[in-house]
């Protein structure tokens, strides 16, 4: 994923050797490679490739609850997520990630094996799959999984069972890269290049973020005290899937920028989302132009058939300050939570998803003109993948700056070595810094409204000084949480856990219907679970991930 060619080379590669392993003398049967005759490196593409189709899918709707994307799939929690949604993600963890690591870890963990280190990031991305299992269906099966028709319908073991076996993977990855001599061939990695140190680092991230996720029900202050040197510390480490600029065979862009660069209205973007970044503060964010990109930032002018709320009174339970409908400061157009109306003909005029990180169009004001007669000109983006940085994002997974916002919480709400300020200013510096690293990757953009250094400067200390304004841990703690609700766009699991752990940001955008029900603290499993393992049976969302250890009524609905 680094670039085109390469993404092309990989698709060339598993093409090339799923031809040559399907001849069947090459089979122990016809349904599975051997593990002795998968070339390693073909495993390995397909593991990488197959890990970022699940973080994609599960980001689709874990932003949802959290509002960043819209959740307009229902006006209530108990229809807004079906158990059909998490189906691909399931089958591809259960069909073939799992299968697929385990016979990458089998072969390279072997005695006289010369790839340790390939273990050692399988071992790594298991743990993050087996974590985000636990923290989307509480229990999953593992210890019965992978058995074919030996075992058709494996139970779920505990979820605490499950998530101390991740631990365990990343104690076992480390032990691997400090293995004498241990490689990873640069351009089998499509990941951190074959550098083995980058690898360790996020083990010992993925530990940090397992005993912040587990701090209310035995994470461990001291452990962490002994990861802070050792963890992700820049964006040089940062954990991210690379997308490349290939149209057809393969696709190769983000989905985010198929999703709204070709010729389809595409995904809502939260209203309260963009509200967070343009008005709430006071203060534009600096990050504001390259998250999102209006069409036409006047919807003030559009009629009641474009947007159907403009006309409808802000609903009586609507007592914050959060927008309702769109938000009218600067024509940031997208859907309320909750919001299951009837899709308008307005997909030449919501707003897209920006540079950062679809890989889309930065904004530079294209959507503000007006013709002659005081018309919008729509500065339309649905012109088949033309725009912009032409799909050049990224899947940003653990970020230098998360590894920042966990350090502040633990610090905070732990007592881990150092000072919760100085890391919130770090973290929110971090994802600035990021954000606006992807400039470059929109020959069309305006440059002169990148951000100065001097407007930095200016948002970190609005956030510095409401965290001095806080008057006590839980409003210090809402703000670094506000901050990392921001930075982790692109991303939705993390917020999904830390909103679930914390209850923070706090004050978020009700839903449009004044009685949605109950918070999903789990989602449901997926139909495909439920329906063909004789052992399961389906929840309600009301269960609870064990780490979730907070009474009902912490969460804004």
């Amino acid at each position: 994923m680094k670039n085109i060619l390469k993404y092309l080379s990989i698709i060339v590669l598993l093409a090339v050797s799923g031809c040559e392993l399907t001849n069947l003398d090459h089979l122990d049967d016809p349904n599975g490679v051997s593990p002795e005759n998968a070339e390693n490196r073909f495993v390995f593409y397909a593991v990488q490739l197959d890990f970022a189709a699940f973080f994609n899918t599960v980001t689709f709707y874990t932003t949802r609850p959290v509002r960043q994307l819209a959740m307009s799939g229902g006006n209530i929690y108990n229809n807004a997520f079906a158990a059909t949604d998490f189906n691909i993600a399931w089958n591809t963890a259960y069909s073939d990630l799992l299968p697929d690591m385990d016979a990458l870890i089998a072969v390279t963990s072997a005695e006289g094996s010369e790839f340790p280190a390939l273990a050692g990031a399988a071992k790594v991305m298991k743990s993050y799959l087996l974590t985000s299992l636990v923290d989307l269906f509480g229990n999953v099966p593992y210890s019965e999984a992978g058995q074919g028709v030996i075992e058709k319908s494996p139970a779920a073991d505990d979820q605490k069972s499950v998530y101390d076996a991740a631990l365990l993977l990343l104690d076992d990855a480390i032990k691997d890269f400090g293995t004498p001599g241990p490689t990873i061939d640069p351009e089998d990695d499509l990941l951190y290049g074959g550098d083995v140190a980058k690898w360790t680092a996020l083990a010992q991230t993925l530990k940090l973020r397992w005993h912040v996720n587990t701090r209310l029900s035995g994470g461990s202050a001291s452990a962490i005290n002994d990861l802070i040197g050792s963890v992700i510390q820049d964006s040089e480490g940062d954990f991210q899937a690379q997308y490349g600029t290939n149209r057809l065979e393969p696709d190769a862009r983000h989905p985010w920028y198929t999703d709204h660069y070709e010729v389809t209205g595409g995904e809502y973007i939260s209203n309260y989302f963009m509200w967070s970044l343009k008005t709430e503060k006071g203060i534009e964010d600096p990050r504001l132009r390259y998250y999102f990109y209006r069409q036409d930032a006047y919807p003030e002018l559009a009629d009641a058939f474009t947007l159907d709320c403009i006309t409808t009174p802000r609903p009586i339970h609507y007592t914050g300050p959060y927008p309702f409908c769109v938000e009218f400061n600067g024509g940031y157009w997208g859907r309320d939570h909750g919001d299951n109306a009837g899709i308008p003909p307005d997909g030449d005029r919501k707003t897209c998803f920006g540079l950062y990180p679809a890989g889309g169009k930065f904004d530079s004001n294209e959507g503000e003109e007006l013709d002659e007669d005081g018309n919008p000109v729509i500065a339309g983006v649905k012109n088949l993948g033309a725009d912009g940085a032409l799909g050049q994002g990224i899947n940003p997974i653990m970020m230098s700056s998360f590894v920042k916002f966990m350090l502040a919480e633990a610090s905070l709400m732990m007592g881990v070595t150092g000072d919760p300020r100085a890391y919130l200013e770090e973290g929110v510096r971090h994802s600035i810094t990021k954000v606006m690293s992807f400039g470059s990757l929109d020959g069309g953009a305006n440059s002169d409204l990148f951000p100065t250094e001097g407007e930095v400067d200016a948002y970190v200390s609005t956030v510095l000084g409401l965290y001095d304004a806080a008057a006590n841990d839980d409003e210090r703690l809402d703000v670094i949480m506000k901050e990392y609700h921001i930075a982790a766009w692109g991303n939705g699991i993390e917020p999904y856990n830390f909103y679930r752990r914390t209850g923070k940001p706090s004050g978020m955008q009700p839903s449009r219907e004044p009685n949605p029900g109950d918070f999903p603290r789990l989602m449901f499993y997926p139909a495909d679970y439920v329906n063909l393992n004789g052992t399961a049976d389906q929840r309600v969302i009301t269960e609870q991930v064990f780490w979730d250890t907070n009474l009902p009524g912490i969460y804004d609905f």
